[in-house]
């Protein structure tokens, strides 16, 4: 694939970005063309730098080693934890990832249950750090480990101001690995300190049906919805923490198909692992987003 120099110098990283949003994703996952794509790829001339015979995941490799190096948004760091640590270190078989989950009403960047929780929020050296407590603390309502992933020349800074129970886990500031010796911190248990009620409002309603049918033996579907939730809760909020939690690690591992999901991934180009995980793709849209990724830029792009 050819990339120009001038490449370095005429497009700004930013909008090279935008290619990774959810919405230029989903869009070449969900239809036959991907307009929002080729829209951005015609209004930054992108052909004059670009096989058009080579593979949308190959561009897509591409623009992501670019940014890698000049850009290091969240996506960056998304895709460096599922590939490191849920695909370099988990077993796919015990193990899942979610992209942002709804926890005590923030967004974890994300959370991967492997027998346990571990919630991974990112902050770049782009964010805005002055949410980060009270997104410590509705996690802590929730998960067993907390970490904050973040860039290596801030590991001291970050290190001062986190309480230490919280893990800190920092991207190289060269290249595009994880420090897990040096500007590292493992995270505490925070298991007993869990919130049932918390934990409750995280899952679906046939989750926390399930888990009080397996506990309690009760069913409450006959009952009318507004009821249904309001005395789920109750019964859920009486289960000990380390209990409740337990509970939601087993339901949220049923959200993955692990054979469908390890397939797909294992198709995916590696600059689009987090992608994979974050769009929730049916098996017939898994297919149709690996064919895209698989033809020439010229057919799907340009």
């Amino acid at each position: 694939m050819k990339l120009a120099v001038n490449l370095e110098c005429q497009i700004d990283t930013a909008t090279l970005a935008r290619f990774f949003s959810p919405g230029v994703l989903s869009d070449l996952g969900s239809s036959s063309h991907s307009s929002l794509a080729s829209r951005l790829f015609r209004q930054l001339n992108l052909h004059r730098f670009f096989d058009l015979d080579n593979t949308v995941g190959q561009f897509y490799d591409r623009l992501f080693s670019r940014l890698i190096r000049d850009y290091r948004f969240e996506y960056v760091f998304k895709n460096a934890i599922a590939e490191k640590r849920f695909l370099g270190v988990h077993n796919l078989n015990t193990a899942f990832m979610l992209t942002e989950f709804g926890a005590a009403g923030c967004k974890a960047d994300a959370v991967i249950v492997n027998g346990t929780s571990h919630v991974y929020e990112i902050k770049t050296a782009m964010d805005d750090f002055t949410r980060l407590g009270s997104q410590l603390s509705a996690y802590a309502r929730i998960f067993d480990y907390i970490t904050v992933v973040t860039e290596e020349r801030l590991f001291a800074a970050a290190e001062r101001f986190l309480p230490v129970e919280v893990g800190i886990l920092t991207l190289a500031d060269r290249g595009y690995q994880f420090r897990v010796r040096g500007n590292y911190r493992a995270p505490a248990s925070n298991k007993r300190n869990t919130k049932p009620e918390a934990v409750f409002d995280s899952l679906t309603r046939q989750e926390y049906l399930t888990i009080l049918n397996n506990e309690f033996g009760i069913c409450l579907k006959g009952l009318p919805n507004t009821k249904v939730y309001t005395e789920a809760k109750r019964l859920f909020s009486t289960l000990a923490p380390e209990l409740a939690h337990d509970y939601m690690v087993g339901v949220l591992r049923l959200r993955s198909n692990a054979l469908s999901l390890r397939e797909h991934l294992d198709s995916l180009p590696c600059s689009l692992k987090a992608a994979a995980l974050s769009l929730r793709l049916n098996r017939a849209q898994q297919e149709q987003f690996v064919s895209r990724l698989n033809s020439p830029v010229g057919a799907v792009l340009a």
